[in-house]
């Protein structure tokens, strides 16, 4: 009977001089260990090789373990699970080498160069065999820039714009480089023979395809380094291989990698868990890939999985979450919703959001309408601090109203979309209040929402640095503060409210924040820099004292304008204001 499952300790020399050819399938994620991460590696690895060599010490060192499609006459292995550490080794091998050649010493570049690549031969027309190949789409910038020789000294040096598993690789090769080149040549040499004679990873390897899908699984399930999207992945293109054959599976899998590299690996991660919410219409109770498999009516139709789901909500999720969506007509406003809605420290508006979007692409004036209405709920459930629960509710009934054939775009057919009288006076409230401390999470956001609405329409608005309360949080005796806000409550009430809180682009405030208001103006706006470039700023500058009438009358005409924007008059005419 054929074997079906097989694990082994191997040293790594016995892994890496020619047993094995490994190969990273394109099921896998991009490589991701941080400098953390290979920084410990080293780190342990040197710690290991001081301690054996103070003491004498021949047992192996355990470095994990890797799961890989092999059989047993064929040197090629697919990684199943593993690749992180794999990449990593392998950079580490250049390192060593680039560190030898640094130190013009060739026995250490002729040992470590084998772990690398088995050369090859023109002559006998014998190609180079790499011991491992990164994804197809970072295979040949990782031959070019690790394995071969001074690749590694050009990438460190390398000025280039890099993503994903290049940037990975070029921050991991400067790191192990330079910890590589600080080491003592004997500590070197130490090194190299401990790392390939003294260390060791438990190879588990299975000739089937499905039996290494299960293992994978089961990997993943038992928390090792493998994502939700990768379990996915394996699974959604093992259906395809089996439903179209091989060639389909590798033109899906093309197109899932596509996918992943335009989104990036973090924001293609959170698209499937907007997708299943918007199946799903709910907290999340149970992992990812479970509720996915669960919900997504798709996912038992893998071609239409990709084609009908993942790649459109994948376009769509591109321009939502970098607000940059192009059209002939409304696409400045509609970006302008988009950005103050990524402002917000809650996602749940994404679901729906994507649904509107995937459904009216091609209807900007729609498409400015609905960002408007979902802006200003979005805001009154952030500024009214509603719960997760609630806010998903929220966000599921209006993914509901939004799907039906017969449902055409109008807003007026989206009642989640209304706010009632009642709340409406409930979020005024809320602004009108404290929302410096009452709300942390919506307080810069807000304030920069009114200086977008203050300032004159297409002058650019710059992220602030920080908020500054005019009238300080502690004002010290005897100073104005004191004389103009006497009596403490009033002052307290004042302190953090929208009328006594500016916008910094540069941060003043921790030398300022309790001067008087004259000495205070002059530090914010005659100092090294020019005036400052916010509205709300500026207004300050204009004023010669910072009463509680002032305030008040800076609040009402600021709250009105939130007010304005959001439409939050009441039908009664009863509105608190």
């Amino acid at each position: 009977m054929a074997k079906t499952l097989e694990a082994h300790d191997k040293l790594i020399r016995e892994i890496f001089e020619g047993s094995y050819q490994f190969e990273i399938p394109d099921y896998q994620r991009p490589y991701a260990w941080t400098t953390e991460q290979a920084g410990e590696l080293f780190d342990d690895l040197v710690s290991a090789m001081q301690d054996a060599r103070a003491n004498g010490a021949t047992s192996q060192y355990f470095l994990g373990s890797i799961v890989l499609i092999k059989n047993d006459r064929d040197p090629k292995a697919m990684v199943v699970d593993g690749q992180q550490r794999l990449t990593t080794l392998t950079i580490l091998f250049a390192a060593l080498r680039a560190a030898w050649e640094a130190a013009n010493y060739p026995p250490g570049v002729k040992s470590v160069t084998p772990f690398l690549y088995e050369e090859g031969d023109e002559m006998l027309g014998k190609a180079t065999g790499y011991r491992f190949t990164a994804r197809e789409e970072d295979a040949t910038f990782f031959r070019q820039y690790i394995q071969e020789p001074g690749g590694i000294a050009q990438l460190v040096a390398s000025t280039d714009k890099l993503k994903d598993s290049r940037l990975r690789y070029r921050e991991n090769a400067t790191l192990l480089l330079e910890k590589a080149k600080a080491l003592s040549p004997d500590d070197l040499n130490a090194l190299w023979k401990f790392l390939a004679n003294d260390c060791s990873l438990v190879v588990i390897s299975t000739p089937d395809l499905e039996a290494a899908y299960r293992i994978f699984s089961v990997l993943n399930n038992r928390g090792l380094d493998l994502a939700p999207i990768d379990i996915i992945k394996a699974e959604v293109l093992g259906s395809i291989r089996r439903i179209g054959g091989e060639d389909k599976a590798r033109a899906y899998s093309k197109k899932w990698s596509e996918i992943e590299s335009q989104l990036g690996r973090d924001a293609f991660g959170d698209l499937f868990g907007h997708i299943r919410t918007i199946y799903a219409k709910q907290k999340q109770r149970a992992t990812l890939v479970k509720e996915f498999q669960e919900h997504v009516t798709e996912y038992k139709a893998p071609i239409d999985l990709v084609d009908k789901v993942i790649k459109p909500y994948a376009e769509v999720w591109d321009f939502v979450r970098d607000a940059d969506f192009e059209a002939t007509e409304h696409a400045e406003t509609i970006n302008d919703y988009l950005s103050w809605l990524n402002r917000v420290d809650f996602k749940d508006w994404v679901p729906p959001a994507l649904v509107y979007f995937k459904r009216f692409r091609q209807q900007p004036k729609l498409l400015a309408e609905f960002f408007k209405s979902l802006e200003r709920l979005t805001y009154f459930l952030l500024v009214t601090k509603v719960g997760i629960n609630e806010r998903i509710e929220t966000y599921a009934a209006l993914t509901k109203e939004i799907e039906p054939e017969t449902f055409k775009g109008d807003l007026a057919a989206l009642t989640t979309l209304t706010l009632t009288d009642a709340q409406k006076r409930k979020f005024v409230a809320a602004l009108d209040g404290d929302v410096y401390d009452d709300l942390p999470k919506a307080r810069m956001a807000l304030v920069l929402r009114l200086e977008s609405l203050v300032r004159a329409p297409g002058v650019q608005l710059q992220d602030a640095v920080s908020l500054e309360h005019v009238l300080p949080q502690t004002p010290p005796d005897g100073s104005d503060w004191i004389k103009w806000f006497p009596d403490e409550d009033e002052r307290n009430g004042w302190t953090h409210r929208l009328a006594n809180l500016v916008p910094l682009d540069r941060k003043k405030n921790s030398s300022a924040s309790n001067y008087d208001f004259a000495k205070k103006k002059d530090a914010y706006f005659r100092g090294k820099g020019t005036a400052s470039p916010f509205v709300l700023t500026q207004e300050v500058r204009s004023e010669k004292e910072w009463t509680p009438t002032l305030l008040a009358e800076r609040q009402k005409r600021l709250v009105g304008v939130l007010k304005d924007h959001w439409n939050l008059a009441v039908s009664t005419g009863t509105a608190a204001s």
